[in-house]
């Protein structure tokens, strides 16, 4: 109405301290050689190995441990939260992974810039629920990012979702369902590892859904 195109909802919020020097040091020591700079995102998958992308790796646990297990593939972890960035880039040096590289980005302008068919495996393990009604719309797994994903992915790619929000994980089953490119599989959490978090989460009474998809070949 006047004029300015629709800002797009961010399915994030940032809640975070400024980092610490010690962690500013290894930031700067670390990531013009881990980190994807935003005019390499392009390039994504174009080599003979396969991509596997990490949205929201959170601190970086599932991320170090499923990289460390599978040297055959590439890791790429998306990230908005300095920290966890940080975290990550200090676990791939200490553990010598040469499979693991991070990028700092919004995920939602990241998949823009990837080619069709690029990508191996997705994978979004946990993302913020956005429990209250009003705040739905600020949910990640959507229609709109569900068929960003499975343009990217590769035919017979997989989508790995991972959820303890039983009413997020029937939402995202929901918007799953207008993606023809996507079919859904036998559910259950394959090799993810379990975490801290999620332990903290069945403490809880919280059980956590995986959902697996695959794109069917020749689907866009």
């Amino acid at each position: 109405m006047n004029g300015f195109p629709a800002r797009e909802i961010r399915s994030y919020a940032r809640r975070e301290r400024p980092l610490g020097d010690a962690a500013k040091a290894a930031r700067e020591r670390l990531w013009g050689r881990l980190a994807i700079a935003d005019h390499e995102w392009h390039r994504l998958g174009e080599g003979s190995r396969e991509v596997v992308l990490d949205i929201g790796f959170g601190d970086g646990e599932s991320l170090l441990t499923l990289a460390a297990g599978d040297s055959a593939r590439d890791y790429v972890g998306v990230e908005v939260y300095r920290a966890g960035l940080v975290k990550v880039l200090r676990g791939i040096e200490q553990a010598g992974l040469a499979n693991v590289r991070v990028i700092e980005a919004d995920v939602q302008v990241l998949l823009r810039q990837i080619p069709d068919g690029r990508i191996g495996a997705v994978q979004v393990f946990f993302p913020d629920p956005w429990p209250k009604t009003r705040h739905h719309k600020r949910r990640l797994v959507q229609s709109p990012f569900l068929r960003e994903v499975a343009r990217i992915l590769r035919p017979g790619g997989v989508l790995h979702m991972a959820t303890d929000w039983a009413p997020y994980a029937d939402a995202m089953l929901e918007a799953a369902s207008s993606v023809p490119a996507l079919t859904l599989g036998e559910e259950g959490r394959g090799a993810r590892p379990w975490t801290r978090f999620e332990r903290r989460g069945l403490r809880l009474g919280q059980a956590a859904r995986d959902l697996r998809f695959t794109k069917r070949g020749g689907a866009t």
